[in-house]
């Protein structure tokens, strides 16, 4: 099932016309308080939701984070009025599984549902580059005396490719750092994945970014 939640009842028009296909069931509601009722009883596969939603948006990131309280495993598509790469990232950490436009072409809105059904995240090239970027300019903050990063579930190993991933090294250039072969990345990746409990290098570049910054040291007050 399909859950759209909007207060613009044209705006769901369109989006149902876009992912409305043979067999799928698509429910639509225009009150958080309706869809958190439905996440609890129904447990939808996709949620589209509108980030000018009157309720959320005065809770912001933090009430995607709420809705996935009654549904962990329903997928999230945030979509915004005027999109931005702050609110973007805020969504994404709250555990959004997508972010675009609230009419973004329809045949990419349906490709959007089909990526984050298949585990992936749909995010746009702008965003990810941003996100990379933000990695990249705080990765020093994270990096102690043996290179590792501070995730106790993960092995040394598991650690530094975890951090390498969040400053946006490829597979290849990650084996040639570490004198490994590309396939030893790919197995320890699956690890880090699965003890993580994240998806893709996405989801993963945005827990170091998150952690990165909680331990970014503060600078004192004179």
């Amino acid at each position: 099932m399909i859950l759209l939640t909007s207060e613009d009842a044209s705006l769901m028009d369109r989006w149902a016309v876009a992912v409305g296909g043979r067999g799928t069931l698509i429910r639509r509601v225009r009150l958080l308080a309706e869809a958190e009722g439905t996440l609890a009883g129904r447990r939808p596969d996709v949620m589209l939701l509108d980030l000018s939603l009157t309720d959320l948006s005065l809770s912001g990131a933090a009430g995607i984070a709420g809705l996935l309280s009654f549904s962990p495993q329903t997928r999230i598509i945030a979509l915004s009025h005027q999109p931005n790469d702050e609110e973007g990232i805020a969504a994404l950490r709250a555990g959004a599984r997508g972010y675009c436009n609230a009419y973004i072409d329809p045949r990419l809105l349906a490709k959007a549902v089909t990526t984050v059904q298949n585990g992936e995240a749909w995010v746009g090239r702008r965003l990810t580059d941003r996100l990379v970027a933000l990695v990249g300019q705080n990765a020093p903050l994270q990096v102690d005396t043996d290179g590792s990063i501070d995730l106790d579930l993960l092995t040394a190993r598991e650690q530094q490719i975890a951090l390498q991933i969040g400053m946006g090294s490829s597979n290849k250039l990650i084996a040639q750092r570490l004198g490994i072969t590309e396939r030893t990345v790919k197995a320890h990746l699956g690890s880090v994945f699965a003890k993580l409990g994240v998806h893709d290098r996405l989801q993963l570049a945005l827990l170091v970014t998150a952690r990165m910054q909680y331990t970014s040291p503060t600078t004192p007050v004179c």
